[in-house]
């Protein structure tokens, strides 16, 4: 079933988030579309390659659910664009993140795990031909299988996953959105689960 949906044309929207730095998201409309969006970091030399920028769903744990959302990257100095998800989240210091950008390599495309200060990469060494453009919305969708232990990744139009792992590492948690070091948008959010359990986790 349908259990979340947002497209921010209300301001109360930023309520259903937590943000690890507030002042660098907020609401924004172009043509009429409202989106929520940050502004980046000054730095392009993030620790580890991790998301820097995140907003994360407040107050609901997932299991199983299917997760789509409109996304929008803009490039950061070094000309680098991606977008981060996070699910499975306890805390700042465990959760998945699925990593989207202009460089499909090792390091920036791929499913990825943190626990503690180690994190490490779940889908292969090459990353897929996807073609990821900046100053364009996409398309994600994200299928969650808390009883088979995978996640698969769905960009645009494709019928097959771009992404796909099986990892036993962690369960339920949160879920969340935001990038490494540019600015990005996200809009439409819907969230199909079966489950959820209606906790809060205080993340930052």
């Amino acid at each position: 079933m349908l259990h979340y949906q947002q497209n921010f044309s209300n301001s109360k929207s930023l309520l259903d988030f937590q943000f690890n730095n507030p002042g660098d998201w907020g609401l924004f409309n172009t043509k009429g579309n409202f989106y929520l969006q940050n502004s980046g970091t000054d730095t392009i030399s993030i620790k580890n390659g991790l998301p820097s920028n995140l907003a994360v769903l407040n107050q609901m744990t997932y299991g199983d659910f299917i997760l789509e959302a409109s996304v929008y990257a803009d490039s950061d100095t070094s000309g680098f664009f991606n977008v981060c998800f996070v699910l499975g989240l306890k805390s700042k210091e465990q959760y998945y993140y699925i990593k989207i950008s202009n460089r499909n390599d090792s390091a920036d495309f791929g499913i990825f795990v943190l626990k503690q200060t180690l994190h490490k990469k779940l889908t292969g060494t090459v990353a897929p031909a996807v073609k990821w453009e900046r100053n364009k919305w996409h398309k994600v969708r994200i299928e969650r299988n808390i009883v088979e232990r995978t996640i698969e990744v769905y960009i645009d139009n494709n019928t097959q996953p771009v992404l796909r792992t099986k990892d036993y590492e962690l369960v339920m948690g949160c879920v969340g959105y935001g990038s490494v070091s540019n600015p990005c948008r996200i809009d439409d959010i819907k969230i199909w689960a079966p489950t959820v359990i209606p906790e809060k986790t205080q993340v930052f």
